[in-house]
């Protein structure tokens, strides 16, 4: 059920982020918020969704024997600086905000009369950090088993301190924690063997259009699978301010908001997600169209590990929308919960939506250019040209060349 009742809201007409896959109380509320902040929805469901996964923690998990998710992403909202961006991102963490605030107040009272030392051995529980050394997020995951979001305002601030100091090791850290929840042991100098069991590394952001290219221009990013891990947010094309200067109230929607993320945060008992046969039919089928493009060698590098990357995200993102319907509707579990084909539709819908995103990021990064090898060239144009042996004369490769490229060898 969607109660969008103005799809071109704030004047947009551009494709935007579909929505109405969400439970309709979380649609009310993002759209809700990116009225009365002024901003594209897309920024608010990004957000919305980043603080549900911290919320649910490690509670919430699908396994079909062979791999586990839970609810992780690596979140990227895309937009100038008027773009509302850092208020999209604390509107949406605000309950989990303030779950840190109650957890660091009843570590001062159990710790109130013990020395500076012991105090500082001492681990609470923190769920979103700002400022950090990779050490230190690696301390808050062990302490956490729920994992910990790395929040950035700017996340090419987050961006610009990997590898700073270590020589390529947060960022091997972070390129790995994702969807790979096995046990992460590392050595430190003085202090022996350590071991994070089970982490769970979540990343949120915002980033500028006009820094992709200087940033990322020239690093390995878009080869060794950093960026393709991100979901990116955009603003639409044609996405206006409001101008009728009306204010709009989140009074309301805060505080059930506020309730949705605290039923979750409160939640105790592990529980497993499935899909229902409509579920695994969608995925499947995205699957094989996937498997297709790629042995058609039709995708090249970039698109090909974004692609990747979605096969995991279309299960997450499914996964933490039937977990807010859940905490929505304030229902009760017997310790499962069905992911229904309806909510795997609308995650591969959302998935279509970041791949444009995606392939919008390496446009920008790379000048427009997709430094496309010549097989990629023949794979593109050949089926469109019946003549091979004039193609091939027309671009100064012999037909042979042409013919095993479009047969795949």
């Amino acid at each position: 059920m969607s109660i969008l009742l103005d799809k071109d809201m704030l004047g947009a007409t551009s494709p935007r982020l579909p929505i109405e896959g969400l439970p309709y109380q979380v649609q009310n509320i993002v759209t809700t918020y990116a009225k009365a902040l002024n901003c594209p929805v897309e920024f608010v469901v990004g957000a919305a969704m980043a603080a549900a996964a911290q919320a649910a923690g490690n509670r919430f998990v699908w396994s079909n024997g062979q791999y586990t998710c839970y609810p992780q992403f690596y979140t990227a909202l895309l937009g100038d600086s008027t773009a509302n961006k850092t208020t999209s991102i604390r509107a949406m963490m605000k309950p989990l905000e303030q779950a840190d605030r109650q957890a660091f107040n009843d570590w001062q009272q159990a710790t109130a009369d013990k020395k500076n030392d012991e105090k500082a051995r001492t681990p609470y529980q923190i769920g979103l950090l700002q400022d950090y050394t990779l050490e230190a997020y690696q301390d808050a995951l062990k302490f956490n088993p729920n994992g910990v979001t790395a929040l950035a305002d700017e996340i090419l601030t987050f961006f610009g301190n990997l590898n700073k100091y270590r020589g390529g090791a947060d960022e091997k850290f972070f390129l790995s924690a994702f969807a790979n929840y096995s046990d992460y042991k590392k050595t430190r100098r003085g202090a022996g063997l350590d071991l994070i069991p089970h982490p769970i590394v979540r990343i949120i952001g915002g980033i500028q259009p006009e820094v992709l290219q200087p940033t990322f221009g020239g690093s390995t990013m878009l080869a060794d699978g950093m960026l393709p891990r991100f979901l990116w947010y955009a603003v639409p094309e044609d996405f206006r301010f409001d101008e009728s200067g009306t204010t709009t109230t989140t009074r309301f929607v805060e505080a059930d908001w506020h309730n949705i993320i605290s039923r979750l945060l409160n939640h105790q008992d592990i529980v497993r997600l499935d899909f229902d046969n409509e579920a695994q039919q969608l995925y499947t089928g995205y699957k094989i169209e996937h498997s297709k493009a790629k042995n058609r060698k039709t995708l090249y590098g970039y698109e090909a590990a974004v692609c990747g990357k979605l096969e995991i995200y279309a299960i997450i993102w499914a996964m933490t929308s039937r977990i807010l319907r859940y905490a929505a509707e304030e229902a009760e579990t017997d310790f499962t919960l069905t992911i229904q084909g309806y909510d795997m539709q609308h995650s591969l819908k959302c998935m279509d939506y970041f791949q444009q995103t995606a392939m919008t990021v390496y446009r920008t990064i790379t000048d427009g250019s997709l430094n496309l090898k010549p097989s990629d060239c023949i794979r593109g144009l050949g089926d469109l040209i019946k003549n091979q042996s004039q193609f091939a004369e027309s671009i100064g490769y012999s037909q042979q060349y042409v013919s095993k490229v479009l047969k795949g060898k």
